[in-house]
Protein backbone atom coordinates (compact mmCIF):
# COMPACT_ATOMS: atom_id res chain seq x y z
CA UNK A 1 0.00 0.00 0.00
CA UNK A 2 1.32 3.15 -1.11
CA UNK A 3 2.70 5.79 1.76
CA UNK A 4 -0.50 8.69 2.21
CA UNK A 5 0.44 12.26 2.32
CA UNK A 6 -1.47 13.68 5.53
CA UNK A 7 -3.47 16.95 4.71
CA UNK A 8 -1.60 18.53 7.55
CA UNK A 9 1.83 17.95 5.74
CA UNK A 10 -0.17 18.93 2.39
CA UNK A 11 -0.68 22.20 4.41
CA UNK A 12 2.50 23.00 5.26
CA UNK A 13 4.60 22.54 1.83
CA UNK A 14 1.41 25.15 -0.08
CA UNK A 15 2.17 27.28 2.51
CA UNK A 16 6.01 26.90 2.40
CA UNK A 17 5.76 26.94 -1.88
CA UNK A 18 3.20 30.01 -1.57
CA UNK A 19 5.62 32.34 0.63
CA UNK A 20 9.17 30.88 -1.03
CA UNK A 21 7.85 31.85 -4.16
CA UNK A 22 6.71 34.99 -3.51
CA UNK A 23 9.93 36.05 -1.56
CA UNK A 24 11.95 34.91 -4.35
CA UNK A 25 9.48 36.38 -7.22
CA UNK A 26 9.80 40.03 -4.63
CA UNK A 27 13.85 39.45 -4.63
CA UNK A 28 14.49 38.59 -8.64
CA UNK A 29 12.19 41.87 -8.99
CA UNK A 30 14.06 43.91 -6.62
CA UNK A 31 17.04 42.76 -7.52
CA UNK A 32 16.45 43.84 -11.50
CA UNK A 33 14.40 47.13 -9.99
CA UNK A 34 16.98 47.89 -7.33
CA UNK A 35 19.89 48.07 -9.71
CA UNK A 36 18.30 50.25 -12.44
CA UNK A 37 17.14 52.42 -9.90
CA UNK A 38 20.57 52.76 -7.93
CA UNK A 39 22.05 53.56 -11.81
CA UNK A 40 19.56 56.53 -12.21
CA UNK A 41 19.61 57.53 -8.64
CA UNK A 42 23.40 58.13 -9.02
CA UNK A 43 23.16 59.67 -12.37
CA UNK A 44 20.58 62.63 -11.48
CA UNK A 45 22.86 63.16 -7.70
CA UNK A 46 25.60 63.50 -10.36
CA UNK A 47 23.69 65.92 -12.23
CA UNK A 48 22.41 67.77 -9.28
CA UNK A 49 26.14 67.85 -8.26
CA UNK A 50 28.02 68.74 -11.28
CA UNK A 51 25.25 71.76 -11.81
CA UNK A 52 25.68 73.00 -7.89
CA UNK A 53 29.38 72.71 -8.54
CA UNK A 54 28.99 75.00 -11.95
CA UNK A 55 27.00 77.37 -10.24
CA UNK A 56 29.54 77.84 -7.50
CA UNK A 57 32.76 78.35 -10.00
CA UNK A 58 30.16 80.44 -12.37
CA UNK A 59 31.24 83.17 -10.29
CA UNK A 60 35.21 82.66 -10.62
CA UNK A 61 36.81 84.68 -13.30
CA UNK A 62 40.19 82.29 -13.34
CA UNK A 63 39.96 78.79 -12.40
CA UNK A 64 42.97 77.49 -10.13
CA UNK A 65 43.63 75.02 -7.59
CA UNK A 66 42.62 76.79 -4.86
CA UNK A 67 39.55 78.36 -5.91
CA UNK A 68 38.41 74.78 -7.20
CA UNK A 69 39.03 73.02 -4.53
CA UNK A 70 37.37 75.01 -1.95
CA UNK A 71 33.98 74.76 -3.91
CA UNK A 72 33.93 71.11 -4.88
CA UNK A 73 35.25 69.39 -1.94
CA UNK A 74 31.93 68.86 0.18
CA UNK A 75 30.60 67.52 -3.29
CA UNK A 76 32.03 64.53 -4.04
CA UNK A 77 30.05 62.21 -1.92
CA UNK A 78 26.92 60.28 -3.67
CA UNK A 79 24.84 58.71 -0.71
CA UNK A 80 22.99 55.78 -2.00
CA UNK A 81 20.62 53.74 0.16
CA UNK A 82 22.62 54.94 3.48
CA UNK A 83 25.81 54.37 2.13
CA UNK A 84 28.96 56.58 0.86
CA UNK A 85 30.10 56.45 -2.68
CA UNK A 86 32.52 58.91 -3.66
CA UNK A 87 32.35 60.42 -7.19
CA UNK A 88 35.24 60.84 -9.47
CA UNK A 89 35.59 64.69 -10.55
CA UNK A 90 38.29 66.18 -12.86
CA UNK A 91 37.71 70.49 -13.59
CA UNK A 92 39.83 71.46 -16.74
CA UNK A 93 40.17 75.06 -17.52
CA UNK A 94 39.51 76.78 -20.34
CA UNK A 95 42.88 75.47 -22.14
CA UNK A 96 42.22 71.72 -21.36
CA UNK A 97 44.38 71.87 -18.69
CA UNK A 98 43.39 70.28 -14.88
CA UNK A 99 42.96 72.50 -12.30
CA UNK A 100 41.36 70.06 -9.65
CA UNK A 101 41.02 66.03 -9.48
CA UNK A 102 40.42 63.86 -6.53
CA UNK A 103 41.40 60.75 -8.82
CA UNK A 104 44.85 58.92 -8.38
CA UNK A 105 47.48 59.72 -10.80
CA UNK A 106 46.61 56.58 -12.95
CA UNK A 107 42.97 56.96 -12.78
CA UNK A 108 43.50 60.83 -14.44
CA UNK A 109 44.34 59.01 -18.29
CA UNK A 110 41.11 57.17 -17.70
CA UNK A 111 39.07 60.35 -17.01
CA UNK A 112 41.14 62.52 -19.44
CA UNK A 113 39.05 59.48 -21.90
CA UNK A 114 36.26 59.69 -20.83
CA UNK A 115 35.83 63.83 -21.32
CA UNK A 116 36.32 62.21 -24.96
CA UNK A 117 33.67 59.94 -25.05
CA UNK A 118 31.67 57.28 -22.70
CA UNK A 119 32.28 54.17 -21.49
CA UNK A 120 29.50 51.61 -20.49
CA UNK A 121 31.46 50.78 -17.23
CA UNK A 122 31.04 54.65 -15.91
CA UNK A 123 28.32 56.95 -15.24
CA UNK A 124 29.55 60.71 -16.62
CA UNK A 125 28.34 63.44 -16.50
CA UNK A 126 29.84 66.29 -18.41
CA UNK A 127 28.79 70.47 -17.58
CA UNK A 128 30.52 73.69 -19.24
CA UNK A 129 31.67 76.33 -16.69
CA UNK A 130 31.42 80.25 -17.48
CA UNK A 131 32.74 83.41 -15.71
CA UNK A 132 29.96 85.99 -14.74
CA UNK A 133 30.43 87.98 -17.88
CA UNK A 134 29.46 84.96 -20.24
CA UNK A 135 32.94 83.77 -21.04
CA UNK A 136 33.85 80.11 -20.69
CA UNK A 137 36.30 79.43 -18.52
CA UNK A 138 36.98 75.65 -18.16
CA UNK A 139 34.47 72.67 -17.94
CA UNK A 140 33.88 69.61 -15.30
CA UNK A 141 33.46 65.97 -15.73
CA UNK A 142 31.69 63.82 -13.08
CA UNK A 143 32.10 59.88 -13.42
CA UNK A 144 31.29 57.10 -10.87
CA UNK A 145 32.12 53.28 -11.85
CA UNK A 146 28.66 51.52 -12.14
CA UNK A 147 29.96 48.30 -11.13
CA UNK A 148 30.40 50.40 -7.62
CA UNK A 149 27.00 51.39 -8.02
CA UNK A 150 25.98 47.81 -8.30
CA UNK A 151 28.33 46.97 -5.31
CA UNK A 152 25.78 48.63 -2.94
CA UNK A 153 23.22 46.60 -4.73
CA UNK A 154 24.60 43.40 -3.69
CA UNK A 155 24.94 44.43 -0.02
CA UNK A 156 20.44 44.82 -0.44
CA UNK A 157 21.19 40.99 -1.61
CA UNK A 158 22.69 39.84 1.12
CA UNK A 159 20.04 41.50 3.31
CA UNK A 160 17.22 40.04 1.11
CA UNK A 161 18.87 36.42 1.30
CA UNK A 162 18.35 36.77 4.99
CA UNK A 163 14.79 38.13 4.36
CA UNK A 164 13.83 34.94 2.14
CA UNK A 165 15.55 32.22 4.99
CA UNK A 166 13.47 34.40 7.94
CA UNK A 167 10.43 34.27 5.67
CA UNK A 168 10.77 30.62 5.06
CA UNK A 169 11.28 29.73 8.80
CA UNK A 170 8.45 31.89 8.93
CA UNK A 171 5.85 29.74 6.67
CA UNK A 172 7.18 26.87 8.03
CA UNK A 173 5.99 27.68 11.31
CA UNK A 174 1.98 28.92 9.97
CA UNK A 175 2.08 26.33 7.88
CA UNK A 176 2.35 23.96 10.71
CA UNK A 177 -0.22 25.83 12.78
CA UNK A 178 -2.33 26.00 10.11
CA UNK A 179 -2.24 22.33 9.76
CA UNK A 180 -2.88 21.61 12.74
CA UNK A 181 -5.93 23.70 12.74
CA UNK A 182 -7.38 22.04 10.00
CA UNK A 183 -6.49 18.93 10.10
CA UNK A 184 -7.70 18.18 13.55
CA UNK A 185 -11.20 18.34 13.11
CA UNK A 186 -10.80 16.30 10.33
CA UNK A 187 -8.79 13.71 11.74
CA UNK A 188 -11.68 13.78 14.61
CA UNK A 189 -14.20 13.53 11.99
CA UNK A 190 -12.34 10.68 10.59
CA UNK A 191 -12.27 8.78 13.68
CA UNK A 192 -16.16 9.08 14.28
CA UNK A 193 -16.36 7.46 10.67
CA UNK A 194 -14.57 4.94 11.54
CA UNK A 195 -16.74 4.27 15.02
CA UNK A 196 -20.15 4.72 13.26
CA UNK A 197 -22.14 1.92 13.00
CA UNK A 198 -26.50 2.42 12.28
CA UNK A 199 -26.79 -0.16 15.41
CA UNK A 200 -24.97 2.25 17.63
CA UNK A 201 -26.03 5.36 16.19
CA UNK A 202 -23.85 8.72 16.01
CA UNK A 203 -20.52 8.95 17.74
CA UNK A 204 -19.74 12.34 19.20
CA UNK A 205 -17.89 14.22 17.29
CA UNK A 206 -15.33 16.91 18.45
CA UNK A 207 -15.54 19.29 15.13
CA UNK A 208 -16.46 23.14 16.46
CA UNK A 209 -15.30 24.53 12.82
CA UNK A 210 -17.52 27.31 11.44
CA UNK A 211 -16.26 26.46 7.86
CA UNK A 212 -16.66 23.91 4.77
CA UNK A 213 -15.73 21.30 7.55
CA UNK A 214 -18.03 22.15 9.81
CA UNK A 215 -20.43 21.76 7.27
CA UNK A 216 -19.04 18.25 5.90
CA UNK A 217 -19.59 17.37 9.99
CA UNK A 218 -22.98 18.36 10.08
CA UNK A 219 -23.78 16.53 6.45
CA UNK A 220 -22.04 13.25 7.88
CA UNK A 221 -23.78 13.48 11.08
CA UNK A 222 -27.34 14.03 9.19
CA UNK A 223 -26.14 11.09 6.53
CA UNK A 224 -25.87 8.49 10.19
CA UNK A 225 -29.12 9.88 11.38
CA UNK A 226 -30.80 8.53 8.49
CA UNK A 227 -29.10 5.43 8.13
CA UNK A 228 -29.71 4.65 11.29
CA UNK A 229 -33.41 5.37 10.92
CA UNK A 230 -33.37 3.41 7.38
CA UNK A 231 -31.37 0.60 9.53
CA UNK A 232 -34.21 0.84 12.16
CA UNK A 233 -37.29 1.04 9.68
CA UNK A 234 -35.53 -1.89 7.71
CA UNK A 235 -35.46 -4.12 10.67
CA UNK A 236 -39.05 -3.40 11.24
CA UNK A 237 -40.07 -4.14 8.24
CA UNK A 238 -38.18 -7.57 8.00
CA UNK A 239 -39.78 -8.31 11.79
CA UNK A 240 -43.24 -7.37 10.19
CA UNK A 241 -43.33 -8.96 6.62
CA UNK A 242 -41.92 -12.22 8.80
CA UNK A 243 -45.23 -11.86 10.85
CA UNK A 244 -47.06 -11.42 7.85
CA UNK A 245 -46.04 -14.53 6.18
CA UNK A 246 -45.92 -17.03 8.64
CA UNK A 247 -49.55 -16.27 10.13
CA UNK A 248 -51.05 -17.70 6.58
CA UNK A 249 -48.34 -20.27 6.91
CA UNK A 250 -49.50 -21.78 9.91
CA UNK A 251 -52.63 -21.53 9.02
CA UNK A 252 -52.11 -23.57 5.93
CA UNK A 253 -49.42 -25.45 7.54
CA UNK A 254 -52.40 -26.83 10.09
CA UNK A 255 -55.07 -27.29 8.12
CA UNK A 256 -52.62 -29.08 5.58
CA UNK A 257 -51.46 -31.45 8.51
CA UNK A 258 -55.33 -31.96 9.73
CA UNK A 259 -56.19 -33.51 6.52
CA UNK A 260 -53.22 -35.75 6.11
CA UNK A 261 -54.11 -37.18 9.40
CA UNK A 262 -57.46 -37.43 9.14
CA UNK A 263 -58.62 -35.31 11.64
CA UNK A 264 -61.10 -33.28 9.64
CA UNK A 265 -63.04 -35.58 7.41
CA UNK A 266 -65.81 -34.95 5.11
CA UNK A 267 -67.17 -31.23 4.85
CA UNK A 268 -64.83 -30.68 7.23
CA UNK A 269 -61.95 -31.55 4.38
CA UNK A 270 -63.77 -29.12 2.20
CA UNK A 271 -63.42 -26.10 4.64
CA UNK A 272 -60.05 -26.83 5.17
CA UNK A 273 -59.07 -27.05 1.91
CA UNK A 274 -60.93 -23.34 1.47
CA UNK A 275 -58.81 -21.64 4.30
CA UNK A 276 -55.87 -23.16 2.69
CA UNK A 277 -56.46 -21.57 -0.73
CA UNK A 278 -57.72 -18.40 1.16
CA UNK A 279 -54.04 -17.96 2.82
CA UNK A 280 -52.59 -18.84 -0.23
CA UNK A 281 -54.26 -16.07 -1.77
CA UNK A 282 -53.15 -13.74 0.70
CA UNK A 283 -49.67 -15.21 1.04
CA UNK A 284 -49.45 -14.05 -3.07
CA UNK A 285 -51.02 -10.71 -2.22
CA UNK A 286 -48.49 -9.71 0.66
CA UNK A 287 -45.76 -10.89 -1.60
CA UNK A 288 -46.88 -9.08 -4.43
CA UNK A 289 -47.26 -6.30 -2.69
CA UNK A 290 -43.92 -6.61 -0.87
CA UNK A 291 -42.30 -6.89 -4.52
CA UNK A 292 -44.05 -3.88 -5.50
CA UNK A 293 -43.30 -1.57 -2.84
CA UNK A 294 -39.34 -2.89 -3.08
CA UNK A 295 -39.16 -1.85 -6.97
CA UNK A 296 -40.63 1.76 -5.63
CA UNK A 297 -38.57 2.25 -3.03
CA UNK A 298 -35.37 0.94 -5.50
CA UNK A 299 -36.61 2.62 -8.35
CA UNK A 300 -36.40 0.10 -10.66
CA UNK A 301 -40.27 0.52 -11.19
CA UNK A 302 -40.53 2.72 -14.75
CA UNK A 303 -42.84 5.52 -14.11
CA UNK A 304 -44.64 6.63 -17.83
CA UNK A 305 -45.49 10.65 -17.25
CA UNK A 306 -48.17 12.45 -19.51
CA UNK A 307 -50.39 15.29 -19.25
CA UNK A 308 -53.83 13.92 -18.51
CA UNK A 309 -56.87 15.43 -16.59
CA UNK A 310 -56.52 14.42 -12.88
CA UNK A 311 -60.64 13.33 -13.34
CA UNK A 312 -59.86 10.23 -15.67
CA UNK A 313 -57.73 8.72 -13.12
CA UNK A 314 -59.93 9.61 -10.20
CA UNK A 315 -62.77 7.97 -11.99
CA UNK A 316 -60.93 4.64 -13.17
CA UNK A 317 -60.22 4.25 -9.25
CA UNK A 318 -63.60 4.74 -8.40
CA UNK A 319 -64.57 2.29 -10.68
CA UNK A 320 -62.47 -0.59 -9.85
CA UNK A 321 -63.82 -0.51 -6.22
CA UNK A 322 -67.38 0.31 -6.91
CA UNK A 323 -68.76 -2.98 -6.37
CA UNK A 324 -67.18 -2.85 -3.15
CA UNK A 325 -68.78 0.24 -2.13
CA UNK A 326 -72.21 -1.05 -3.11
CA UNK A 327 -71.48 -4.30 -1.36
CA UNK A 328 -71.47 -2.04 1.91
CA UNK A 329 -73.68 0.87 0.58
CA UNK A 330 -71.29 3.28 0.26
CA UNK A 331 -71.97 6.08 -2.12
CA UNK A 332 -68.52 7.61 -3.70
CA UNK A 333 -68.52 11.45 -5.20
CA UNK A 334 -66.12 13.21 -6.87
CA UNK A 335 -66.24 16.92 -7.00
CA UNK A 336 -63.65 19.82 -7.78
CA UNK A 337 -61.66 21.11 -10.32
CA UNK A 338 -61.54 17.57 -12.07
CA UNK A 339 -60.46 18.82 -15.62
CA UNK A 340 -57.31 19.97 -14.52
CA UNK A 341 -54.15 18.24 -16.34
CA UNK A 342 -51.46 17.02 -14.43
CA UNK A 343 -48.54 15.22 -15.57
CA UNK A 344 -48.72 11.75 -13.66
CA UNK A 345 -48.29 7.83 -14.15
CA UNK A 346 -51.98 7.06 -15.08
CA UNK A 347 -51.74 3.40 -14.11
CA UNK A 348 -49.97 3.52 -10.81
CA UNK A 349 -51.64 6.72 -9.55
CA UNK A 350 -54.74 4.94 -9.84
CA UNK A 351 -53.60 2.46 -7.55
CA UNK A 352 -52.44 4.73 -5.29
CA UNK A 353 -56.23 6.34 -5.63
CA UNK A 354 -57.58 2.70 -5.69
CA UNK A 355 -55.68 2.02 -2.29
CA UNK A 356 -57.19 5.58 -0.76
CA UNK A 357 -60.58 4.78 -1.20
CA UNK A 358 -60.78 1.12 -0.56
CA UNK A 359 -59.23 2.46 3.19
CA UNK A 360 -62.14 4.62 3.18
CA UNK A 361 -64.39 1.62 2.62
CA UNK A 362 -63.48 -0.21 5.00
CA UNK A 363 -64.24 2.80 7.78
CA UNK A 364 -66.56 4.78 6.12
CA UNK A 365 -71.04 5.50 7.13
CA UNK A 366 -72.16 6.26 4.26
CA UNK A 367 -70.39 8.51 2.33
CA UNK A 368 -67.05 9.74 0.50
CA UNK A 369 -65.74 12.23 -1.52
CA UNK A 370 -62.81 13.22 -3.61
CA UNK A 371 -62.78 16.98 -4.11
CA UNK A 372 -59.98 18.07 -6.40
CA UNK A 373 -58.75 22.13 -5.56
CA UNK A 374 -56.24 23.94 -8.18
CA UNK A 375 -54.47 25.74 -6.42
CA UNK A 376 -51.38 27.93 -8.25
CA UNK A 377 -48.67 25.93 -9.36
CA UNK A 378 -50.49 22.59 -7.62
CA UNK A 379 -53.25 20.20 -7.23
CA UNK A 380 -54.66 19.28 -4.39
CA UNK A 381 -57.20 16.28 -3.83
CA UNK A 382 -58.31 15.32 -0.89
CA UNK A 383 -60.37 12.47 0.18
CA UNK A 384 -62.97 12.76 3.12
CA UNK A 385 -65.18 9.71 4.42
CA UNK A 386 -67.99 9.76 6.89
CA UNK A 387 -66.28 7.11 9.71
CA UNK A 388 -65.06 7.84 13.19
CA UNK A 389 -62.11 8.89 12.05
CA UNK A 390 -58.67 8.15 13.21
CA UNK A 391 -57.48 7.18 16.61
CA UNK A 392 -55.66 9.87 18.91
CA UNK A 393 -52.25 10.18 16.90
CA UNK A 394 -52.66 7.47 14.42
CA UNK A 395 -52.66 9.79 11.47
CA UNK A 396 -48.82 9.71 12.09
CA UNK A 397 -48.25 5.86 11.15
CA UNK A 398 -51.26 5.13 8.77
CA UNK A 399 -47.86 5.22 6.14
CA UNK A 400 -45.72 2.77 7.65
CA UNK A 401 -45.56 -0.41 6.78
CA UNK A 402 -47.31 -3.04 7.64
CA UNK A 403 -49.33 -0.81 10.31
CA UNK A 404 -52.69 -1.54 10.14
CA UNK A 405 -55.79 -0.16 12.28
CA UNK A 406 -59.26 -2.33 12.90
CA UNK A 407 -60.30 -4.09 9.92
CA UNK A 408 -57.20 -3.69 8.07
CA UNK A 409 -55.61 -5.02 5.12
CA UNK A 410 -51.97 -6.17 4.92
CA UNK A 411 -51.00 -2.74 6.34
CA UNK A 412 -48.94 -2.19 2.97
CA UNK A 413 -50.97 -0.35 0.91
CA UNK A 414 -50.97 2.74 1.92
CA UNK A 415 -47.29 2.67 2.05
CA UNK A 416 -47.35 1.74 -1.43
CA UNK A 417 -49.88 5.07 -1.84
CA UNK A 418 -47.39 7.12 -0.63
CA UNK A 419 -44.64 6.04 -2.56
CA UNK A 420 -46.01 6.57 -5.75
CA UNK A 421 -47.21 9.77 -4.78
CA UNK A 422 -43.94 10.80 -3.57
CA UNK A 423 -42.54 9.66 -7.15
CA UNK A 424 -44.48 12.24 -8.74
CA UNK A 425 -42.76 14.46 -6.27
CA UNK A 426 -45.95 14.79 -4.53
CA UNK A 427 -47.17 14.83 -0.60
CA UNK A 428 -49.84 13.19 0.88
CA UNK A 429 -50.82 13.80 4.37
CA UNK A 430 -53.80 12.03 6.87
CA UNK A 431 -55.68 14.59 9.22
CA UNK A 432 -59.03 14.12 11.40
CA UNK A 433 -61.78 15.82 9.35
CA UNK A 434 -63.88 19.04 10.64
CA UNK A 435 -67.16 17.31 11.34
CA UNK A 436 -65.73 13.70 11.52
CA UNK A 437 -64.12 11.13 9.85
CA UNK A 438 -60.78 10.40 8.20
CA UNK A 439 -59.09 12.65 5.18
CA UNK A 440 -56.54 12.00 3.15
CA UNK A 441 -54.89 14.62 1.40
CA UNK A 442 -52.35 14.57 -2.02
CA UNK A 443 -51.28 17.34 -3.04
CA UNK A 444 -49.22 16.85 -6.71
CA UNK A 445 -47.43 19.73 -8.83
CA UNK A 446 -49.06 20.34 -12.43
CA UNK A 447 -45.63 19.62 -14.17
CA UNK A 448 -43.02 17.78 -12.67
CA UNK A 449 -39.48 18.96 -12.50
CA UNK A 450 -36.82 16.79 -13.64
Amino acid sequence: MTDKMKIGTKLQLSNFALVMTVLIVTAISFQFLSSRYLVNEASRQMKADAESIVRSLNKVQRLSDQSVAERVASRKELRLTGQVLESKIVVFDNKNRIVYTNVSTGDIRTLQQLDQQNNSDYLVVRRPIFAEDGEKTGRILLAAKINDVRKLNRLLQGAQLVSIVIGGVFALGMGYLLGRSISKPIRSLAAGMRKFSPKKGVPELAVHSRDEIGELADSFIDMANKLSAYDKLQTGFLQNASHELKTPLMAIQGNAEAIKDGIVQGRETEESLDVIISECQRLKTVVDELIYLTKLDHVTETFQFDLIPVGEVLADAVTAVQGLAERKGIHVAITGDTDTAVMLDREKLKRAFINIVGNGIRYAGSRIVLQAVHSGDHLEICCTDDGNGFFPGEEAYIFDRFYKGANGGTGIGLSITKAIVESHGGVIEASQGENGGAVIRVTLPLRRSV
